[in-house]
C-alpha cells in the first residue's frame, strides 16, 4: 500500500467513526447489524481453512490480519467488562450477544470477563439465570431454556426447609436420580417418591410437591407443586423415561398425545374451576404452568418435535429426564453460588471498569 492509498483509507475509515460514534444506541443495530459488521470482520480475515490446508498453514497464511482480530478480541475483554467489589469478592459484569427483552439488558457476572452466570437486569431489578434444559454445546440457548430468578427470591428459595443445608446433601441428591436412571427403572412411584421428597430440584421454586390432589373424579393430576413466590400450585404430570414417545418413523405415539391432552384438561380445569378448588379443596391457582416429565435421552430431531409441540401451548413445558437432571445440578449449582461456595455474592455494589483499564484504552 502507498502512502496516497493509505490516506485515502484512513480519511474514509475516519469518517465511517465519525458516523459510528454520533449514531444512537437504538439505531446502532440498523446501521450494523445488517450482515455490515460480518462483512467488516471477514474483510480481514474469513474464517475458513482451504482445501487440504492444516489449520497451522491457515495461521501462517493470515498471520498478521488473525493476530489484528486476537489483538481486537483482547481489547473488547480488557474494556468492556466493569470490575467492582461485593461483599469482598471481585466481579466482572460484562455484555452478552443474547438479548430477548426490549426492556432489560441480558449480561454475564463472574469471576472472569465474560464468564460465569447468565444475568437479566429489567424494571431496576437484577435476576441470575437457572438452565431447566439439557443444552448441549452445538445447541442454541432459547429463552425457554432458563429460568430467570431474582436474587432475593434466589434466596428465599434457597432456605426453603426442603432444600438440604449440607452441600453433600445436595450433590446426593443429584447422583441418587443418576443412579435411579442410570437402572432404567420403570416404576413409576420410585419417581414420584423421589420428587416429592425433593421438589428443590426444580430451581428450588416450589415448598412441596403433591400426589395425587384429586380435582374431581375425572380429573386427578399426579403432583401439584406449590410455588414459592405465590403459594399458588402448577400441575406435574409424571411417565416413566421409559415410556416410548416416538413411533418408527419418528411421529408422536398414542401414549405422548395422550399424556398432553391430560396436561390440557387439567390446566382448562384449573383455570375454569379455579374458585370451586381453592373454596372446596383448598388448593390455589392463579395463573397454572403444567410440566409433562416423559422421555429419556431422545434424538435431537425428537426434541425439536417436542419443542414445536410446546409452542402451541406455551402453558406446557415438556421436561425430558434429560432435562430434569440438567435442571438439577443447575439448581445445586445456582444453591452453592447463592451460599457463597463459589463466590456468587449480592449482586449490588460500586462497579468500574476492568482493573486492566487505564485512563488509556487497551491493548
Amino acid at each position: 500500500m502507498n502512502d496516497a492509498d493509505k490516506k485515502k483509507f484512513n480519511k474514509v475509515f475516519q469518517k465511517i467513526i465519525d458516523i459510528v460514534s454520533k449514531t444512537s444506541d437504538e439505531d446502532i443495530p440498523k446501521l450494523l447489524g445488517d450482515g455490515a459488521l460480518h462483512q467488516f470482520m471477514e474483510s480481514i480475515a474469513k474464517p475458513t481453512v482451504s482445501g487440504g490446508e492444516t489449520p497451522y498453514e491457515y495461521l501462517l497464511r493470515n498471520k498478521n490480519r488473525l493476530h489484528l482480530l486476537a489483538l481486537l478480541r483482547q481489547w473488547i475483554t480488557w474494556n468492556y467488562s466493569m470490575k467492582g467489589k461485593v461483599e469482598n469478592s471481585t466481579v466482572f459484569i460484562s455484555p452478552t450477544y443474547i438479548q430477548w427483552y426490549p426492556d432489560g439488558v441480558m449480561f454475564m457476572q463472574g469471576k472472569q470477563p465474560f464468564e460465569g452466570l447468565i444475568g437479566l437486569f429489567e424494571d431496576g431489578e437484577i435476576k441470575f439465570a437457572i438452565t431447566k434444559r439439557d443444552i448441549k454445546s452445538s445447541d442454541v440457548i432459547g429463552k425457554d431454556d432458563l429460568l430467570f430468578v431474582s436474587v432475593d427470591e434466589a434466596r428465599t428459595r434457597s432456605q426453603q426447609p426442603t432444600v438440604p443445608k449440607e452441600v453433600h446433601e445436595l450433590d446426593e441428591t443429584v447422583q441418587e436420580l443418576e443412579r435411579i436412571l442410570a437402572k432404567q427403572e420403570t416404576n413409576e412411584q420410585k419417581y414420584q417418591e423421589f420428587f416429592m421428597a425433593h421438589p428443590w430440584i426444580f430451581g428450588a421454586q416450589y415448598k412441596s410437591i403433591n400426589s395425587h390432589k384429586a380435582f374431581n373424579d375425572q380429573n386427578i393430576p399426579d403432583f401439584t407443586g406449590v410455588r414459592v413466590r405465590d403459594s399458588a400450585r402448577d400441575i406435574f404430570e409424571i411417565k416413566p423415561p421409559t415410556l416410548l414417545l416416538f413411533q418408527e418413523n419418528n411421529e408422536l405415539r398414542a401414549e405422548f398425545n395422550a399424556a398432553w391432552n391430560q396436561a390440557e384438561r387439567y390446566l382448562d380445569f384449573a383455570r375454569r374451576e379455579a374458585d370451586y378448588l381453592y373454596r372446596q379443596k383448598g388448593l390455589l391457582f392463579d395463573n397454572p404452568h403444567c410440566f409433562l416429565l416423559a422421555g429419556h435421552n431422545l434424538t435431537n430431531g425428537q426434541v425439536s418435535s417436542i419443542r414445536l409441540k410446546e409452542r402451541l401451548n406455551p402453558a406446557i413445558t415438556v421436561l425430558t429426564y434429560n432435562d430434569v437432571l440438567a435442571f438439577a445440578k443447575a439448581t445445586v449449582s445456582f444453591i452453592k453460588q447463592l451460599r457463597g461456595q463459589e463466590g456468587f455474592k449480592q449482586a449490588t455494589g460500586d462497579y468500574e471498569k476492568s482493573a486492566d483499564c487505564s485512563s488509556e484504552s487497551h491493548p
